[in-house]
């Protein structure tokens, strides 16, 4: 085999691709990156197509062991990232051989760390995916969070080759996530509106891969409930109580929230950094500029 066998796991680290597209019909959320742009970095780097399989890090903290040589790419959040003890340029290709460890400390700023492998990782697809959706025990590495000793094959690749990409790595500004006008927005009062696209929300530490949980001056819709229709990553929906909540890769397919807002497509790699107890702000913008803000997802790479 070649590929990495995990030394420390961290505190939430799981295998996730670009998710799994038609699975809504059976109720099964996408899944995937929940840092799109810092993913297509990372793949970039080790020579990867930017949907490529590879490690997603909540905090940082993993140690990983080569098995045989490999092309790494890491980016995300900022961590300290050494190869046998010795601190790494992590914004270029890291070729490791057999037997190399390669640590990457806490998350100092931003939530999650991608650590990308050359020819990708190569667990089984599952619903056309190699994501992990670990509520469900499906997909990924055994449907699991990863845990000390698992040995994570690579696919096939090209000799390992040096690279540098233009990451845009953090600490990027996280305080301000653009968005539309959401499908219910009419059925929020009109301070309620004027509140959610003015004042700060904290994020909660009961956020996760499902949903970013939102606390500070309540939103709540003049009405219930709705009949359930499909929502979308990104979709922000607000229960009775007026906490806003972002939905994220492994959120439902379904919800019955009123919707205040969708964040536009490029501003979800903000969500999938922002950690609890971070301040962010919602900034409305028209259907234009949400269109034009979409970077394509995949970073510029500057050098061979």
């Amino acid at each position: 085999m070649r590929g990495v066998r995990v030394v420390r796991p961290g505190f939430f680290t799981t295998v996730q691709d670009a998710g799994r597209r038609g699975a809504s019909r059976w109720g099964v959320p996408a899944s995937g990156f929940a840092d799109p742009f810092s993913a297509a970095a990372a793949n970039a780097l080790a020579g990867n197509a930017a949907d490529s399989a590879l490690l997603e890090a909540a905090l940082g903290s993993v140690e990983l062991e080569s098995v045989g040589t490999v092309a790494i790419g890491v980016a995300g959040a900022a961590a300290v990232v050494a190869v046998n003890g010795a601190v790494a340029d992590r914004d270029r290709t890291l070729v490791l051989r057999s037997g190399d460890r390669l640590s990457i400390g806490p998350a100092t700023a931003g939530l999650r760390v991608y650590v990308a492998v050359g020819g990708g990782i190569a667990v089984p697809p599952v619903l056309g995916s190699r994501s992990a959706l670990a509520p469900s025990a499906l997909g990924g590495f055994a449907g699991r969070k990863l845990a000390a000793g698992d040995e994570l094959p690579a696919g096939d690749a090209p000799a390992a080759e040096v690279r540098s990409v233009a990451s845009g790595a953090l600490p990027f500004d996280t305080g301000v996530v653009r968005a539309l006008a959401g499908p219910q927005w009419d059925s929020f009062p009109e301070d309620a509106r004027r509140r959610f696209f003015g004042a700060p929300f904290r994020v909660s530490p009961r956020s996760d891969r499902r949903g970013v949980r939102l606390e500070g001056d309540g939103v709540a819709p003049a009405t219930g409930e709705i009949d359930p229709e499909g929502v979308v990553v990104g979709a922000v929906q607000v229960p009775a109580g007026g906490g806003p909540i972002v939905l994220m890769p492994d959120g439902p397919v379904t919800g019955g929230y009123p919707k205040i807002a969708v964040a536009v497509r490029a501003d979800l790699r903000v969500l999938g950094q922002l950690r609890p107890g971070d301040m962010v702000r919602f900034r409305e913008v028209s259907r234009t500029e949400a269109l034009s803000a979409d970077p394509g997802g995949r970073p510029r790479e500057e050098r061979a």
